[in-house]
């Protein structure tokens, strides 16, 4: 899969196309992880993001209904209004086939770039061990 390329050819997924930088790149795969356990409602989603990865990755609700559209627009999701006796109508969404293959993708995509990262931070680690430094920065022990 060269470049971030998945889908060979020059034909760009979904997933390979939304791989920018910042907190919101990780919006779409983390809806998608949500929803492989259950559908749900956009809060209750957020809600079962934070817990499935120990609050380590809160994803911003607008952002999560921009990409919840955005992915029904492109038949990955569907969603239908469902009545609420303690409160107002709620949309509740949940993965189709196409969803499924986009998990599928994404979790190439995010596999290719997992072991870019780790070749990258043992060449940095590496660098620094050379150079005499540790990890956060201070000098190490001399030989002397």
């Amino acid at each position: 899969m060269p470049r971030g390329d998945c889908g060979g050819e020059g034909a760009r997924q979904p997933c390979c196309r939304r791989r920018g930088g910042g907190g919101g790149a990780l919006v779409e795969p983390a809806a998608l992880a949500a929803l492989l356990y259950a559908g749900g409602y956009g809060y209750d989603m957020r809600r079962t993001i934070l817990d499935m990865t120990d609050g380590e990755v809160d994803v911003d609700v607008g952002g999560l209904y921009r990409s919840l559209r955005r992915l029904e627009d492109e038949g990955a999701v569907a969603s239908r209004w469902c009545e609420d006796a303690s409160g107002p109508r709620r949309r509740e969404y949940e993965l189709t086939e196409q969803g499924l293959e986009l998990a599928e993708q994404w979790l190439d995509a995010l596999r290719a770039r997992q072991r870019l990262d780790e070749l990258l931070v043992g060449l940095l680690e590496g660098g620094l061990n050379a150079a005499g430094r540790s990890r956060e920065g201070a000098q190490a022990p001399s030989d002397g």
